[in-house]
């Protein structure tokens, strides 16, 4: 009987162990899961920009040259040194999608997460209104004639900017709490170590940077079995500027002229992106169902193989 008893023990604990510890794959559902708000974001660059003609291949195409008065050769074209800042924003409004892992302990009032991927433009990339300020040289070109004086720095509309990614991805611990509320339903409240990713197309470019992020949730959580839901709503604020002095490629813009206005100076700009700045507002709703892990294989087989051993004991003994 003692070697009975001891199967029955070693069982009785497994078995234990396991039922505090609930484990489930979570999906995020779209309809409803999304986020809504105020997205801004702004960049600042420094560097030169030059005219895009060529005596050879473009022969037509702007020149630039420093200063408003003097002479301006035929042939001239000189780079300017200019800084130009990016202001991208506005308002989001984007489905989100994803998956991630819970472990649930109900004996505990514990939450861990793992594996957690949200993508916030789950229903494709959004579109944000953009301008650009420029401050420097006062420089004037030809083809098309005109001056910019930039005495005062000028803000110009550029159009719209693209964000094709806007990611949290789990990095390290994701941990909280369980309050229960009454049958299988718990309020919970957690933090979760992840990379927020954004990818935009800036001034022709695509550009790509992450900001290492402590994702909070509040919401509730309801445990039915072999099923379980997460609902969960909260506001995410941005405030934060990331050095990264990174050369952009050279690339061609045209630049709406200021003195006369109403034409467009083909330039190449050749910047070098100083920092990235965040001021944004957001609300992220997140609801997720889930699935039970079935129990690991090797506690199945231990299960199996008690019970066997159990039986086994109680023919010998019967």
């Amino acid at each position: 009987m003692q070697g009975t008893k001891g199967v029955l023990t070693l069982l009785g604990v497994g078995l234990a162990v396991w039922a505090h510890a609930q484990l489930y794959d979570f999906t995020v559902v779209a309809p409803p899961s999304g986020v809504s708000g105020n997205l801004n974001f702004s960049v600042q660059t420094a560097g030169t920009l030059v005219g895009d003609y060529d005596p050879t291949n473009n022969p037509s195409g702007t020149r630039t040259k420093p200063g408003l008065f003097g002479s301006f050769g035929p042939t001239e074209n000189v780079p300017v040194n200019i800084e130009i800042d990016g202001q991208i924003g506005g308002a989001i409004n984007r489905q989100a999608g994803g998956t991630f892992q819970l472990t649930a302990s109900p004996s505990t009032n514990t939450l861990s997460f793992s594996g957690l991927n949200l993508n916030l433009l789950a229903n494709g990339s959004a579109t944000l209104p953009a301008t650009i300020t420029l401050r420097g040289q006062a420089f004037r070109t030809r083809n098309p004639d005109s001056t910019y004086p930039l005495v005062v720095p000028i803000t110009l509309p550029i159009g719209s900017i693209t964000l094709s990614q806007l990611t949290f991805s789990q990095t390290g611990i994701g941990a909280g709490v369980l309050t229960p509320q009454g049958g299988d339903v718990y309020d919970f409240t957690a933090g979760i170590q992840a990379d927020l990713s954004l990818t935009a197309d800036l001034l022709g470019n695509p550009f790509s940077t992450t900001i290492p992020f402590v994702l909070p949730l509040q919401g509730t959580l309801t445990l039915a079995g072999t099923t379980a839901t997460l609902s969960a709503t909260q506001n995410i604020t941005l405030n934060q500027t990331i050095p990264l002095n990174v050369d952009l490629p050279a690339f061609p813009f045209g630049l709406p002229t200021i003195l006369p206005p109403g034409s467009t100076a083909n330039l190449i700009f050749d910047l070098t992106l100083e920092e990235i700045a965040f001021n944004s507002d957001l609300d992220i709703t997140l609801f997720a169902q889930g699935e039970l892990v079935p129990e690991p294989a090797s506690l199945a087989v231990l299960g199996a193989g008690l019970s066997w051993l159990v039986a086994r004991r109680r023919r010998r003994t019967g």
